[in-house]
Formats: C-alpha cells, structure tokens, sequence
C-alpha cells in the first residue's frame, strides 16, 4: 500500500512516527514536508533522517512530482498549506481517498464558526478527518466530516522512558516562548510558589521573543535556549514537573513527553489534551491555584512513574493509521 503524508513544518513526534510505518511490510511511504516557520529550529536533515521525504516551499513544489508516486491513500495538513492545497485538489487524484490532518478545536470565534461554509468545497475533497483527540473531534463533525478518526499525535514513548525514574526535583517548561503561551501566568505562579515556602528551581527552554520580565521573586529560575529533539528525554528526566499556561494549546505534545517520562504536568484548562491525558489541571490564568498545585507537588515528591500512555505510542499509531487506510479505501 502506498501512503502519501503532506505535512507543514518540521516535527520529530511525526517523524519517529513515519519511521515506523515505513518499516512495515507492504508500505511504501512518501513524505512531502513544507518548510515554514513552526519547526524551523530543528535539524531538519536530522529529524527526517531515513525517511522518504521531500522539503519543499510553497513557491517550489510541482505536485506533477508525485504522480509517478501515485499512492493509494493521501494524509494531508488542514487546509491553510498552498502544497495542501495542490496535492489535495489535483484532478487525476479525485479517486483517491485523502484524510484531513489538523489539531484545531472548537471555539467560539466567527472564523471557527464561519470555516464550515468559506472551506465547504474544499473540505469535501477528503474522505474523514484525523484529529488528536475530543477537543478536535468536536470541531471535525462541526465543519462537516462524517468519520473522524482519533489519536493523530503520538511519539516515541521508548524514547522518554530512559532517564534516571526517582527523587527528581525541579519545574520545567519546554516550547515556544509566545503570546499564548502565557509565560507570565508561569513567572507569577513560581514567585508566589517561592514566597510561600517551595523550593524547587524552574527552567524553561525554547525560542521566541516573548519573554516577560522575570518576576522580583526570581532565584532560581533560568531561561535557556532552544535544544533539539534527542537533547529533550534528558530535560525530563532531570525535573520532577513540566508547567503549561498556556491561552491556547490544541494539543501540547510536551504534556504527553513529559508523562512517558515519568514527570508530572501542570496545565491550564485551555490544553486540548487534559481530556486525554493523566495530568494536573488548573483554570486557566489561575496564577494562586497553579502556585498551590506546585507546593503539593514538591510535597508529593516525583516517583519518575510513567502516565498512561500506551495508547500514544509510535506502534499503537502505526497500528491506527494502517487501520483508517484500510477503511477508507
């Protein structure tokens, strides 16, 4: 069977992923990846290693290049990509089943609610959407897709398990440092976990520019850049707990990292995957409530003891994704 998966930006969670389903006997796979700015951090000649994988810009790809491919299934990225757009609407391909990749949940906003009829045609060009998880699935059925199928995301969960397991200590944030990622909401919550006793140092790694000024209460806490994939298991295991405050986040695949590695995951109410995942829960912009969750969790300790994620793994994806290629065909 031959697959085709037209992605946006570069990702290592799906590229562990292409990796196993390639090794499958009876696929043959080919990826298109368009190169923008989410993911432009990583090694990208690295991350794609071993896969059958062209990097493309919107500007510089001729979907003619894949026709000699012809696959029998096609997973595409939503429908903002230009190359998406392309491979998805391509005359000689209508008999070709094509699945609609996108991690955007339902919210009340006009655009949400106004995409069902502004992208109708477009969207009716696939045969059933793929999605993280509930907040997504909602959303799907919203815009119009009568199978959705869930578990798009997963990782390596091997990969994450290695590091040393008990008395971790310490917070962690691992991502964008962006707006909506509300890094102010985690400086707030760690200066008044401080000034009520905790003692636990805080580290956050990543790129981005929005970076607010670090609170007066600040011993402790350290900003750091950027690492690439195979540098982040060892962040995990050397921290007890990972912070997100985020304003919106469909869904963080970091929640799930940290989880298989045995860390602990404050979030806010805003992460699409709080529905899926076994994590602390807070409301979002609660700085008071996310600083008292801190200090039960240094009290707790860190077992390093993995979440319930088998379901999330590269072979239980693997297993889906075969699964929805046999359907839809």
């Amino acid at each position: 069977m031959k697959i085709l998966f037209v992605w946006t930006g570069v990702t290592s969670y799906m590229a562990d992923c292409w990796r196993t389903l390639q090794r499958q006997s009876g696929i043959e796979l080919k990826i298109v990846v368009e190169q923008v700015a989410s993911g432009s951090d990583f090694n990208a000649a690295h991350v794609l290693r071993d896969l059958d994988c062209v990097l493309a810009t919107a500007d510089g790809f001729d979907v003619s290049s894949l026709r000699a491919f012809r696959p029998d299934v096609v997973f595409a990225v939503g429908w903002h990509s230009r190359i998406v757009r392309a491979v998805v609407s391509e005359p000689d391909w209508k008999d070709i089943p094509k699945i609609c990749c996108f991690d955007l949940p339902w919210r009340w906003s006009l655009r949400c609610f106004a995409a069902k009829f502004v992208l109708g045609a477009f969207l009716r060009r696939y045969s059933a959407a793929y999605v993280p998880g509930r907040a997504c699935e909602r959303y799907a059925k919203w815009l119009g897709f009568r199978k959705v199928y869930k578990g798009l995301f997963s990782i390596d969960v091997s990969r994450f398990g290695t590091g040393a397991a008990a008395d971790r200590k310490g917070f962690l944030y691992v991502g964008r440092f962006s707006e909506e990622k509300r890094l102010d909401l985690i400086f707030a919550a760690y200066a008044r976990y401080r000034e009520a006793g905790g003692s636990w140092t805080l580290d956050l790694y990543g790129s981005g520019t929005a970076i607010p000024d670090l609170p007066s209460a600040a011993d402790g806490l350290s900003v750091h850049p950027f690492v690439q994939a195979d540098e982040v298991p060892r962040l995990y295991a050397g921290h007890a707990c990972l912070l997100l405050a985020s304003a919106f986040d469909p869904w963080p695949l970091v929640a799930l990292e940290a989880r298989a590695a045995g860390c602990e995951v404050i979030q806010s109410d805003r992460c699409g995957n709080r529905l899926e995942l076994d994590t602390r829960v807070v409301r979002y912009g609660d700085a008071e409530a996310m600083a008292h969750m801190m200090l039960e969790v240094e009290r707790a300790g860190c077992a390093g003891t993995p979440g319930r994620v088998e379901n999330w793994g590269c072979e239980a994806w693997t297993k889906r994704t075969i699964g929805i290629c046999e359907e839809v065909r």
